[in-house]
């Protein structure tokens, strides 16, 4: 996706990110080339999250926690300049607060540390420390975090890779693992819902989406990046030069919320 969006010339002015997709919001918003997070992704996959199983018994040894958590580190922080002032867009990431539960904005200070404290998804990676917090995935406050998009913002894109795409009734034949993630990704599903409900009142909302694959099935990696550099190709494609408030490319898995689809803007519709 990030890579059409650069082939098109499209240049945020500002990047918000939360969970696995705050790599690469990072990324966008430090200047590095999609090969580069295309590379991260690959390795990722294979490393890391080959076997779902296999990472989360690693999750339950402290030693092997904590080798996995500063291979991760290390190639983030490989790609990323140290703090966010060093950024060349501005950037705001969200995590969650361990013990309130509340969504934390980081948009200053240690850079890397931020991005590991956003995707720290249970099981995965431990919570990350930041100030005294005990952080963890923002997405089980903020799958979507739209309501970090400064105010003064005339056009958002949201990148979705899976979450709000879905199908609710994809559940058939899913293993054990499959059926957590798929039960995690309902929650952001209705996350989704309502930060677009308030966003689309006021301000376009241009969604790229897939639904490729399923729920942690990490098979067929490069396909994964096929389907959503065609998707965001057709996707933007259709999406008009000007631009009113609504959604454009609501994705199915959205599509049943009434409130929702009365947003939808047609993609032939010519704003008066």
């Amino acid at each position: 996706m990030l890579e059409v969006l650069t082939e098109r010339a499209v240049t945020p002015d500002a990047v918000v990110g939360s969970s696995l997709g705050a790599v690469n919001a990072a990324g966008l918003a430090a200047g590095c080339h999609p090969a580069q997070l295309r590379e991260f992704w690959q390795w990722l996959l294979a490393e890391v999250m080959a076997s779902p199983v296999r990472t989360l018994a690693k999750g339950l040894s402290a030693r092997q926690s904590r080798k996995q958590v500063e291979m991760v580190r290390e190639r983030v922080a490989g790609m990323l300049p140290e703090r966010f002032d060093q950024l060349a867009i501005p950037l705001r990431l969200v995590a969650t607060d361990l013990e309130t539960g509340d969504a934390v904005l980081l948009d200053s200070g240690d850079l890397v540390q931020a991005v590991m404290a956003s995707c720290a998804l249970p099981g995965l990676l431990p919570p990350v420390d930041v100030d005294g917090a005990h952080l963890i995935d923002g997405g089980l406050v903020a799958g979507m975090p739209l309501w970090a998009v400064p105010d003064e913002t005339r056009t958002v894109i949201v990148l979705d890779t899976g979450h709000a795409a879905m199908s609710v009734d994809a559940v058939a034949a899913y293993r054990w693992w499959e059926v957590a993630a798929l039960s995690y990704a309902h929650q952001i599903r209705e996350q989704a819902v309502n930060a677009l409900l308030v966003a689309a009142a006021k301000t376009p909302v241009v969604m790229v989406s897939t639904d490729y694959g399923r729920m942690l099935d990490v098979a067929d990696p490069l396909g994964c990046v096929q389907a959503g550099r065609d998707a965001a190709e057709r996707q933007l494609a259709a999406v008009p030069n000007r631009l009113r408030r609504g959604v454009y490319n609501l994705p199915p898995g959205l599509a049943e919320y009434a409130p929702l689809a009365a947003l939808t803007v047609n993609p032939g519709h010519r704003p008066p």
